[in-house]
């Protein structure tokens, strides 16, 4: 008979008591580069596999192209509509839409509407979610528009952002610092 050996990491979703059930509106909120992002699930409590947040972006926001070395996304939005460029292509994501970015291929998003976005984000496997944590804000009332983004948060952004393996594509860290993340985002 063959033997089966099994790593104890993979029970840690079984035995680890934080997982769980949300109710809406739990999770640990941040203001990220004036994205609003809850996270509802950290990789570092199911053993890595896997992170799972809401994001909620505003009109006017755009995230500039970028692309991430060690973990793919999935996206799957809840509400509003956004204009994609995964990999050059350039598509509108509205209410069920569902986006598969495997690590490396450059992606960026834009709310051009008049009504924030929202989605659920997966990252696998997980740890992503922890560079929300290191660089946003703590939210204290999740009814407030996002705050204005300085040069000094965007700058320690970028900075951690390679940190966790971020590449920016059409611009160098050092014309992002001073502000020109993008054309349509509010920074000071």
């Amino acid at each position: 008979m063959d033997q089966v050996s099994f790593c104890a990491s993979q029970f840690s979703g079984i035995t680890n008591p934080k997982l769980g059930m949300l109710a809406p509106g739990q999770g640990t909120s941040v203001w990220a580069l004036g994205l609003l992002i809850t996270i509802k699930a950290l990789g570092s409590e199911n053993g890595g596999s896997y992170s799972l947040s809401e994001m909620v972006v505003y009109p006017g926001q755009e995230v500039s192209r970028h692309l991430h070395t060690s973990e793919d996304e999935m996206w799957y939005m809840l509400e509003g509509e956004l204009i994609w460029n995964l990999g050059g292509r350039e598509s509108l994501g509205r209410k069920g839409s569902f986006i598969h970015l495997p690590r490396f291929i450059p992606h960026s998003f834009m709310n051009k509407s008049d009504k924030p976005a929202r989605m659920m984000l997966m990252y696998t496997p997980g740890g992503f979610e922890q560079w929300y944590l290191d660089v946003g804000k703590k939210v204290h009332d999740i009814s407030d528009l996002p705050p204005e983004v300085t040069a000094d948060e965007l700058s320690q952004a970028l900075q951690r952002g390679q940190e966790y393996g971020i590449m920016f594509v059409d611009h160098d860290l050092e014309e992002l610092s001073h502000g020109k993340l993008s054309k349509g985002a509010h920074y000071r």
